[in-house]
């Protein structure tokens, strides 16, 4: 089975679900929670309930699935938009790009291996030992 990739990007994407709260780097005192939806090596996107403008730059706190302290990235927003909603009463949903760009040498170890064992995971469904 080959593997086809249908974007531009770079890196591979693995879905990712884990729990994210960031800042903007302007407004340190409010908070914004949402879910990571994918991960790539450079990257990642979230869903969150409230609009994210682009070219902000956040500091994010991903928690890893298992792990308590959350791995603290900065980056910045490089796309945003509204996800179309599936019922009246559901709140409005947005999904954002986050390019990254610094991190903690001891959080850029634990992003690393969880990214690594992820990729592992994935390339098991295309190698047939």
């Amino acid at each position: 089975m080959k593997y086809k990739r249908d974007d531009r990007r770079e890196f591979i994407r693995f879905d990712f679900d884990a729990n994210i709260k960031f800042r903007f780097f302007d407004k340190i005192d409010e908070n914004v929670r949402g879910k990571a939806k994918n991960l790539s090596a450079e990257g990642v996107c979230i869903v969150t309930e409230k609009e994210i403008p682009r070219d902000k730059d956040v500091e994010l706190d991903i928690y890893l699935p298992g792990k308590k302290k959350p791995v603290r990235v900065h980056g910045s927003v490089v796309w945003t938009h509204k996800i179309k909603s599936t019922g009246k009463k559901t709140a409005s949903r947005f999904e954002t790009g986050i390019k990254l760009y610094t991190i903690d040498k001891d959080d850029e170890n634990s992003l690393l291996k969880y990214y690594c064992e992820r990729m592992t995971d994935n390339l098991i469904k295309y190698i047939h030992l």
